[in-house]
């Protein structure tokens, strides 16, 4: 089954814990690692006439942790679209937010552009490519119908952001930041895959609480209303596959 399995809709997640609820909601079934060299998994199942299949990255061997971040994003990207074949890539996942930008927590996020903010390379054209610009699928009726804001999503390898990360992110004017999108985004481009990202608002970049703290305590709600925007998305008439 896992050879022949093609995806209509591939849904990419850092965290188990960030889809499970997705899983038990849409009662996508367990295929396990698909990839030799990587612990990621998979899970599958038909939602409306769409084939959907979901990875997360997995559990880090050696430090028993989710892989968060964008090399582990890229990597299992790679691997899904090389064994699954999707027509749509979409990255869901938690995202700080930034009260400067009139963010609160829950927000729900479907960005119109990717970059990351940690990259910096100062010469000119890898300064851009450091950078990573890119554009996700046009997709207005959606965010519409989903209740999600637009804007700029940045990427970067760390949870925190430092003075140079949030000058970056300043003028990116990000409304969102994240450790995957980016990464995700750049593969899928390579891969001629459309792409697009829901995040939801976990921590506020530039609120004086600690990051961390936030995040553990808005996990579990952040997670009902990325499951909650999930279900719409996967049967919404606004897709284009």
């Amino acid at each position: 089954m896992l050879g022949s399995l093609k995806a209509d809709i591939l849904l990419q997640a850092a965290m188990r814990t960030e889809t499970q609820l997705i899983i038990d909601r849409e009662a996508l079934q367990p295929i396990g690692a698909f990839d030799a060299n990587s612990p990621a998994e998979a899970f599958t199942g038909k939602v409306g006439p769409r084939q959907v299949v979901l990875v997360t990255h997995g559990r880090d061997p050696t430090h028993q942790c989710d892989r968060i971040g964008t090399i582990p994003a890229a990597t299992t990207c790679a691997a899904a679209l090389a064994r699954f074949s999707p027509k749509l890539i979409v990255n869901i996942g938690t995202c700080g937010g930034f009260l400067a930008r009139g963010g609160s927590i829950g927000d729900l996020h479907l960005p119109e552009r990717v970059a990351f903010h940690d990259q910096r390379v100062p010469i000119p054209g890898f300064r851009e490519f450091a950078r990573g610009e890119l554009n996700t699928l046009p997709v207005d009726a959606l965010r519409a119908e989903l209740g999600a804001l637009g804007g700029t999503c940045s990427s970067g390898g760390s949870l925190d952001a430092t003075p140079e990360d949030r000058a970056i992110l300043e003028t990116l004017e990000a409304r969102c930041k994240d450790m995957e999108a980016a990464a995700i985004a750049f593969v899928a481009r390579d891969w001629r895959v459309p792409f697009i990202a829901v995040k939801c608002v976990t921590d506020l970049v530039d609120d004086p609480e600690a990051v961390q703290d936030a995040f553990l305590r808005n996990l579990r709600s952040a997670t009902m209303r990325l499951a909650t925007a999930a279900s719409a998305l996967l049967r919404s008439d606004y897709l284009p596959v």
